[in-house]
């Protein structure tokens, strides 16, 4: 046997012996908060699901297709049905999204939604370009990366929006110059 169809008010679903693999939808692409949730967006692995609530079915792809993700989505993680509404709920409360334009030829390869980020001066209000360690430095700003935005021309910037502490706005508008560094998920604080 299969999987047997159970049903409880009114809604049917399958239930499949333990190991079973179920087709879900999965990200492909990184979706921004807010941005509307494209075909091509989501993708369909078969997994073995303990609990099947967590995940979207493949069969309910026009549930979430033409929706808006209310928190980013990172290429490769599971689509639940709490990341598509009408509407972003997002930033959360004490967070805000800042945009950082960055010269071209600055953006880090392969930048993308979902990565940890520090936010750093690339040159002093002075126009010095700021050296390791120096006093008058500004601290870098921590965040997760929410959506980036390749230059249009070679002589435009870039943009990557980042997700960060609302305490921490004012001091990354005071970054002259901005770069982006990729953190590994290991660091926990930049100095």
């Amino acid at each position: 046997m299969a999987g047997a169809i159970a049903c409880a008010g009114g809604v049917a679903w399958m239930v499949g012996r333990a190991g079973e693999r179920q087709p879900v939808l999965a990200v492909v692409h990184p979706v921004a908060a807010g941005a509307v949730i494209e075909a091509r967006d989501v993708g369909v692995v078969r997994l073995g699901v303990d609990d099947a609530t967590q995940v979207v079915p493949a069969g309910q792809r026009e549930a979430v297709v033409g929706r808006r993700a209310v928190v980013p989505l990172v290429a490769g993680e599971l689509l639940a049905l709490g990341h598509v509404g009408d509407s972003a709920e997002f930033p959360p409360d004490g967070q805000a999204l800042v945009v950082v334009g960055v010269e071209p030829g600055m953006l880090p390869a392969g930048l993308a939604a979902g990565q940890r980020v520090a936010v750093v001066p690339g040159t002093l209000p002075d126009g010095r370009a700021a050296d390791e360690g120096e006093a008058e430095a500004p601290d870098p700003v921590l965040g997760v990366v929410n959506a980036v935005r390749q230059p249009q021309s070679a002589s435009g910037k870039g943009a990557v929006t980042v997700l960060m502490d609302a305490g921490a706005v004012r001091r990354a508008a005071q970054l002259a110059d901005p770069r982006i560094a990729v953190l590994s998920d290991s660091v926990k604080r930049v100095s």
